[in-house]
């Protein structure tokens, strides 16, 4: 978002005196009392309604219309910056989807084709009026204005609110002809048959743009007029992310407008130019759409579908227990590696952890951050790197199956970029974005854009898009920077080729014969669980933690006991939590692994200096060393450790407590006698 809200006008004194002020509608009151009132007190005993609003809560509006006869609500977007008709028209376009995603649309589409409802939404992005006009069949009147919008954080006291209400017929008379004025020359109706396309097919209005509110209403008129946003305009207000994006893809294929006295004008031909156009470009994306993955949570009926194949939330026993069987067989399979095999199942448990909660990420990021917990606790990146032939490549595609049913391609390298990646999160839902043996310039050029995104989709209240999977052999180590962001798991076994030939049959069976039944019983429970964590956010006190790694590891553990015997589980089925994924020595534990090792093996290379409290180890003659500081990346800050040619300076006293070794270099009868 490039601009950002202001609480103060950033027009300079000159700026001010250069612009004409036109005549502004004031309403003259006098104030009579102030009282606490429930929001029904507010509307009740009234039949008729007509609103103005901004910022809808579809659940409180369907509330509030079941309490009137009839109503006509006009619906804007007072968040959006410039008045031109690509703005307009993505804005008509994302209330509708708005209105259409929300699971209270029913009540409103029926009152919709009742006849007892019209829904209108606004052409003049610059309007903040919020207007409730209320009359009753028995001639009573009631005007409800200030600053409250038609939604529950308003009208049930969550957030602070300027009410006021005018009991008396002027008032009425005067706020229901702005609301007509308003209608006639600022709105455009949406009718019923849209609303319902709409609620089938959420291309609808890609597909068939000529229904979009603003372009159906020149039936019988020349074009539409637009009036331009003056740059003053923009000083206070912050781009609505949706619409933005909607108004970017919209405005290439607009033609140049004609100026008719200072507005904009768009003739009905280059409207139907541009229908065209949108129709043909929808055609183009949904045909890439269609072949990208899209592994889709419903939150609200608690189901799950891949490329909408739905699946069976109730998997039958046997199902499960065959996809079980044939992921222990693969992890099984390690133990002819080269290595230590017990900690690689352990670190590609913990991996296969990550990746199954990974679907979840995106909704318990919206609520973390509503909440104000901190997003980084659900990472969207997971890095399994280290040497090559360590069985990385399979075991991702062996989750990949597991989770969508199918095989499914990984990207190539060069689709590791910020952009491409936006894309693909657009586009994409669910499954991890997968990149295998990501080459390691492209990590390097990329990986601060990509991995350090860390908002992405917030602002957009995205709940659907993917985490990135990536394997590769190039890594030596994550840098402090990458793994407080990301899923680590390094991989230190390998196999050999004659080996690897002969293990090929089961990895192969393993892989084409493993589904998505375990995966469906485990989102089924996961469904609940995160429902609780969501909840628990929403109310709970500043020492809960939402640790979804803990909750996820005992959804698989639940698993695993109910459908495999206690002295079959294998031992790296166990609970985690997130000092597993992101304590220090986690991150650490590879840099831990070689300086004990060094030390025990040539302590000759380290300098104690208690004087200044530091400890050098200098690298050996011949060595790599890079290594040098791919050891000080995954060491903890307190080390304060810093690499010097060959040498890695740290303090002494925190890394014996880290490394838990007392660096005392034995005396001479230490040596001598053992």
């Amino acid at each position: 978002m490039k601009e950002q809200i202001s609480l103060f006008d950033n027009m300079s004194t000159k700026d001010v005196e250069n612009i004409t002020s036109k005549g502004l509608s004031v309403v003259k009151a006098t104030f009579d009392s102030a009282e606490t009132m429930k929001w029904q007190e507010i509307f009740d005993g009234f039949d008729h309604l007509q609103v103005i609003t901004f910022s809808s809560g579809m659940d409180f509006a369907a509330r509030l219309l079941a309490m009137f006869d009839d109503a006509e609500i006009i619906f804007g977007c007072e968040g959006v910056l410039n008045t031109d008709i690509a703005t307009v028209m993505a804005m008509q376009q994302e209330i509708i989807y708005a209105l259409t995603e929300n699971k209270s649309v029913e009540a409103v589409r029926e009152k919709m084709e009742e006849g007892h409802l019209n829904l209108y939404l606004s052409k003049d992005v610059k309007s903040h009026e919020k207007i409730f006009c209320l009359k009753s069949d028995d001639g009573r009147t009631r005007v409800v204005t200030g600053s409250a919008n038609m939604s529950a954080s308003a009208f049930m006291g969550f957030q602070r609110e300027n009410i006021i209400i005018y009991d008396d017929e002027k008032a009425y008379d005067y706020y229901s002809e702005r609301f007509e004025t308003f209608k006639a020359s600022c709105a455009s109706e949406l009718d019923i048959k849209t609303l319902k396309a709409c609620l089938v097919d959420r291309d609808y209005l890609s597909d068939h743009p000529e229904e979009l509110p603003i372009i159906k209403g020149t039936k019988g008129i020349d074009g539409v007029l637009i009036e331009p946003t003056r740059e003053e305009d923009h000083n206070e207000s912050v781009i609505v992310a949706n619409i933005k994006n909607t108004a970017d893809e919209i405005k290439p294929l607009l033609s140049k407008p004609k100026k008719d006295d200072g507005k904009l004008y768009f003739s009905k031909d280059n409207l139907k130019i541009y229908c065209r156009k949108r129709k043909g470009e929808s055609q183009v994306k949904k045909t890439t759409r269609n072949r990208l993955p899209k592994l889709h949570l419903d939150y609200d009926t608690h189901t799950v579908s891949f490329n909408e194949k739905p699946y069976n939330m109730t998997p039958d026993g046997e199902s499960v227990k065959s996809d079980m069987m044939y992921l222990t067989r693969y992890l099984d399979s390690l133990d002819a590696f080269y290595g230590d095999s017990s900690r690689a199942k352990e670190d590609y448990y913990q991996f296969l952890n990550w990746y199954f909660s990974s679907p979840f990420y995106p909704y318990l990021r919206q609520v973390a951050h509503l909440n104000n917990y901190d997003i980084l606790g659900f990472p969207e990146v997971g890095i399994i790197y280290g040497d090559s032939n360590g069985g990385k490549t399979t075991f991702v595609k062996l989750l990949s199956k597991m989770l969508s049913g199918v095989k499914v391609k990984p990207n190539a390298s060069s689709d590791f970029t910020r952009t491409n990646i936006d894309t693909l999160k657009m586009n994409c839902e669910g499954l991890p974005i997968y990149f295998d043996d990501l080459d390691k310039k492209q990590f390097s050029n990329h990986s601060d854009s990509v991995i350090k995104n860390d908002d992405w989709g917030i602002a957009e209240n995205q709940i659907h898009y993917p985490a990135l999977a990536i394997t590769t052999n190039k890594l030596p180590s994550l840098d402090a920077a990458i793994s407080k962001r990301a899923i680590g798991c390094r991989i230190n076994i390998r196999i050999d080729k004659e080996k690897g030939i002969k293990y090929a049959k089961t990895i192969n069976e393993s892989l084409e014969r493993i589904g998505n039944a375990f995966f469906s019983e485990y989102a089924r429970r996961m469904f609940h669980a995160v429902s609780e964590m969501a909840e628990m956010m929403k109310t709970s006190e500043d020492d809960y933690f939402p640790d979804v790694f803990a909750v996820s590891s005992q959804t698989l553990c639940d698993i695993f006991a109910e459908y495999m015997e206690k002295e079959d589980i294998p031992d790296y089925v166990r609970p985690l939590s997130h000092s597993d994924y992101f304590g220090e020595k986690v991150i650490g534990k590879n840099a831990i692994e070689k300086i004990v090792r060094a030390w025990e093996s040539e302590p000759e290379q380290f300098t104690v200096d208690k004087k200044k409290n530091r400890l050098i180890y200098t690298y050996p003659d011949g060595a790599n060393y890079y290594e040098l500081r791919y050891i000080k990346d995954e060491l903890p800050p307190r080390l304060d450790a810093q690499t010097h040619s060959r040498t890695l300076d740290m303090d002494l006293k925190a890394a014996e407590d880290f490394f838990e070794l007392r660096f005392k270099r034995p005396s001479f009868w230490e040596r001598l006698f053992g």
